[in-house]
């Protein structure tokens, strides 16, 4: 269908009195009251933004570096994680480059059945709309209602903020002044903590062992070697150190 081209409308101005400007600037002033509302809102958000101050018994947050919050502990990227529905996705199903014509050969479509011995395919275009066989037939009912074809939903676990109240602080920015960042109530009561006697403190998990020695993955994913001889045995430190 050959688009339509709407004409470009013109546009006529008109002189106005000094007088008519000046009203126009008087309406549209803002009032006192909207003033100190707008002031109001951006002092509210300072003083969330603001650092605590800290007091004799009470020191800066090591955990969120007195923010009062952490990134969000499920892993989503900026509030978002992945769609459950049965949307279209590149990260779902087999995709594969294919000569048709019309089409670039660097587009990548996905395969579905389309009866006995056929089958139908859509490209990388459609991610986010969803396709369903009925009957041994592929047929594309549109647009995922989960995420409105966007491929992502809002992160249950932070709201959609990407951002949590910090374990340590609980958004008060301070923790107490005898905290230390790997020997405190919340840091020892991680069920994945493990000590070892040079004062070392790990957060993870045995992931292998050979003998007396051990293996640890760590929260972040390092891989930290450690002799049975070098841990403090969880009967002593209630931590989740192995049975030695």
């Amino acid at each position: 269908m050959t688009p339509r081209i709407l004409p470009i409308g013109s546009v006529i101005f008109t002189m106005v009195s000094a007088a008519s400007v000046a009203l126009m600037m008087i309406a549209c002033s803002p009032k006192s009251s909207d003033t100190s509302k707008s002031s109001s809102g951006a002092d509210s958000a300072a003083a969330t933004a603001a650092p605590a101050t800290p007091d004799k018994d009470h020191q800066q947050c090591f955990a969120c570096e007195g923010k009062g919050t952490g990134a969000c502990k499920a892993g989503c990227a900026s509030g978002q994680v992945e769609c459950p529905g049965p949307c279209l996705r590149l990260t779902r199903g087999k995709w594969e480059h294919m000569n048709v014509a019309g089409h670039s050969p660097t587009e990548l479509w996905q395969k579905f059945p389309d009866g006995p011995g056929q089958w139908t395919a859509w490209t990388q275009g459609h991610v986010g709309e969803v396709i369903v066989v009925q009957n041994g037939k592929a047929q594309n009912i549109g647009k995922c209602k989960q995420c409105g074809g966007s491929t992502k939903i809002k992160c249950a676990v932070c709201g959609g903020k990407g951002q949590q109240v910090c374990d340590y602080c609980e958004g008060t920015k301070l923790v107490p002044v005898d905290w230390k960042a790997n020997d405190n109530p919340v840091f020892n009561r991680q069920p994945d903590l493990i000590r070892l006697k040079d004062g070392r403190a790990l957060l993870g998990r045995v992931a292998m062992r050979s003998g007396t020695k051990y293996t640890i993955r760590t929260r972040d994913g390092k891989m930290v070697s450690v002799d049975a001889s070098e841990i403090i045995p969880k009967a002593v430190t209630k931590t989740n150190a192995p049975a030695l």
